[in-house]
């Protein structure tokens, strides 16, 4: 399978901040050193004692929160890990696109293929979870037993497959087979399957579900390619609109 990240998710950001963390550790390090090689004045002294506790803690500060892990790092890299061996190089998995898309819930992912298009939102939740239909229930154990979640991710699908169709619309694209799809990529979800209305892809099931949507020609290689371009372009102009920002891509 191949991956592509678009500008929003390239790491430029994580790296300008890192470089900026470590211009205040290096100044914080430099007031270290003039002061011990400064004139013994209390105020010369007091001052680069200042300067330098501010560089050296700003800089770490601003260090461990670039480097720190967030939702969309964590989230990218599992639906990377789950998905790549269980499709080929006929399909292609666009990261977290930013896309103008309104009040359509969070698109972590665009699976394109042979099988149709896949537009997913994905799920960090940790613990045991099953749906029927489209009805998401915890697993509280206890006296308590299964409960109803607070967030639907059926519904959130179902937003964003239709902010993402009205979106293809307004890029000139006719009728496309364009479906929702749930995943849940980290192993710390336990999801029970009870025929959900909506597709689910888990740490576990990700062959079957490759193997379920890739068994059928429903997107030439033409279309596919040109759908591709758009989502790319759309992520960069959102991303950076009214610049000269280039869509960065990687594959794996």
């Amino acid at each position: 399978m191949r991956v592509i990240r678009p500008s929003a998710l390239d790491p430029t950001g994580r790296r300008r901040a890192t470089l900026l963390a470590l211009s205040m550790l290096a100044a914080g390090v430099l007031a270290v050193q003039l002061t011990l090689l400064s004139t013994p004045s209390p105020a010369v002294t007091g001052a680069m004692a200042g300067a330098a506790a501010i560089g050296l803690g700003v800089g770490s500060a601003w260090l461990r929160r670039a480097a720190r892990p967030n939702r969309t790092r964590e989230l990218s890299g599992a639906l990377i890990d789950v998905l790549a061996p269980a499709f080929d190089d006929s399909y292609t998995l666009l990261v977290a696109p930013r896309l103008p898309i309104r009040d359509s819930g969070r698109l972590d992912g665009v699976l394109v293929g042979p099988g149709g298009v896949r537009v997913i939102t994905a799920r960090n939740w940790e613990g045991r979870y099953r749906v029927h239909g489209r009805v998401w229930e915890f697993d509280a154990r206890g006296r308590r037993g299964w409960i109803r979640c607070r967030t639907n991710p059926s519904f959130d699908a179902t937003k964003l497959h239709e902010g993402f169709t009205r979106w293809l619309g307004e890029q000139g694209f006719g009728d496309l087979p364009v479906r929702p799809a749930i995943a849940f990529p980290l192993t710390r979800s336990r999801v029970v399957l009870e025929e959900p209305d909506e597709e689910v892809v888990t740490a576990d099931n990700a062959p079957w579900w490759a193997n379920r949507i890739g068994r059928v020609r429903r997107l030439d290689t033409a279309e596919a390619g040109r759908l591709i371009e758009a989502v790319l372009e759309g992520a960069e102009r959102a991303a950076a609109p009214g610049t000269d920002a280039v869509a960065r891509r990687t594959s794996a």
